[in-house]
């Protein structure tokens, strides 16, 4: 095995000014408090951008194509709901909460544009609290 010279890098995480980048999560060394008061040295971890980024390019792919206006509602919620269950699993720790809240925000955004398109409607938050309460009844999953 050899390392490759622009992606291997030492990182000081005893200072706590750095972390790094690992398997789609980002590390970083921090000072907690228990509730006695004694501090301990503990290691946080969320999802990196570029796995934001890649999350987000493929619920984009699924739900903004014009050709994917003919499914419907109940097929792309059934398609969806492996992904969110499997990325929930792997992403979810307590430090990502807000990061994963942006994505179901994300997720619920891109399914009310894509049914207001459907619908031919021009403006997509008038359909939001009506996605909303569809996706609750076909049981859409949240990352949360």
């Amino acid at each position: 095995m050899t390392l490759h010279p622009t992606k291997t890098r030492i990182v000081g995480l005893w200072t706590g000014d750095e972390g790094f980048d690992f398997l789609g999560m980002h590390h970083w060394k921090t000072k907690a408090e228990t509730s006695q008061g004694k501090v301990y040295y503990t290691t946080q971890q969320w999802l990196t951008k570029k796995a934001e980024e890649r999350i987000r390019g493929v619920v984009k792919e699924r739900l903004a194509p014009p050709g994917k206006r003919v499914k419907s509602f109940k097929e792309h919620v059934d398609w969806l709901n492996p992904k969110i269950q499997g990325w929930r699993n792997y992403y979810y720790t307590n430090y990502s909460q807000k990061r994963l809240a942006k994505l179901d925000w994300y997720i619920l955004q891109r399914l009310t544009r894509w049914y207001a398109k459907k619908r031919q409607r021009r403006r997509w938050m008038g359909s939001l609290n009506e996605v909303k309460y569809i996706a609750n009844q076909y049981g859409l999953k949240t990352l949360l």
